[in-house]
């Protein structure tokens, strides 16, 4: 993510989508990946779990990042995650043409998350995020915070919504210039129906809304369907976005692990890879 903003570019290459493997997901966050898109469906974490992703970009852009998540008791939830990301090293030229080295640059995110359960049908949730961000001889740093909410509005099918705000708090200046920082709104909003006893649809809807930029609400439009509670086909579209449109994605789960891959075409500028692998530490007592 370069040297313009520190979290931009970290929020906005998942999605959010998904990271990871969703790009909706605020309004239905059920699994480790409510770290990213809302802190307060972390309280669904039944299982230590712990989560591995790389992403492979286009232009020699990659990161990885580790996530854990616990529950702590009944009412509430603990995790956490890291993220490095760097792209192929620049080099570096002077005016005569000559070639003087290559240019260091990476970003380092770090996650703290806890989730409360507040009643039967509502929880909330608070990322604690730092970050440095290092490009040729400039660094930066800062911390921000989320603060997210989600609640159960129906049954039978499963209804929900959530309410995140995103990203508020203080970095430094790369030299003189201090960025604001991407402050967000996101609303999501969850529908799961149920067909039979081990299949489902799930269909996900988020806005996003940065406070302080001149631009128009993002919409991220996901679905995703479960098959036997071992194979999960997912698609989203995202409308008002520059170049993202359509994403595609697989995923199985077997036993105490689940794999998922996807598939986001960024158009003129190529296309970008998702693997991730989730570990489930049941407690057999």
């Amino acid at each position: 993510f370069q040297a313009e903003d520190g979290i931009r570019d970290v929020e906005r290459s998942r999605g959010l989508g998904d990271v990871y493997k969703r790009q909706a997901f605020a309004g239905i966050a059920n699994d480790i990946n409510a770290i990213f898109f809302n802190p307060a469906g972390l309280i669904n974490i039944k299982f230590f779990t712990l989560s591995f992703t790389h992403f492979i970009s286009f232009e020699d852009t990659n990161y990885d990042y580790l996530l854990l998540a616990t529950p702590i008791d009944k009412s509430s939830s603990l995790g956490g995650g890291i993220f490095y990301d760097c792209t192929g090293d620049f080099k570096e030229y002077d005016e005569f043409g000559d070639f003087k080295g290559y240019i260091d640059n990476r970003d380092i995110l770090v996650y703290l998350t806890y989730s409360y359960l507040f009643s039967d049908t509502i929880s909330f949730g608070i990322n604690i995020k730092g970050f440095y961000s290092y490009l040729y001889k400039y660094s930066k740093t800062g911390f921000v915070a989320d603060f997210g909410t989600l609640i159960i509005l129906g049954k039978n099918p499963d209804t929900y919504c959530g309410i995140v705000i995103q990203n508020i708090g203080y970095q430094n200046a790369y030299i003189e210039v201090k960025d604001e920082l991407p402050v967000n709104i996101k609303a999501g909003l969850g529908l799961k129906i149920k067909i039979l006893e081990k299949n489902y649809i799930l269909f996900c809807f988020d806005v996003n809304r940065l406070i302080k930029k001149d631009e128009l609400p993002t919409l991220d439009i996901g679905i995703e369907i479960n098959i036997e509670r071992i194979l999960n086909l997912r698609s989203g579209y995202g409308i008002r976005h520059s170049v993202k449109k359509f994403s595609f994605g697989i995923g199985f789960t077997l036993d105490n692990f689940a794999f998922s891959y996807a598939y986001e075409p960024m158009y003129e500028l190529g296309a970008t890879n998702r693997i991730s692998l989730d570990i489930y530490f049941y407690n057999e007592n």
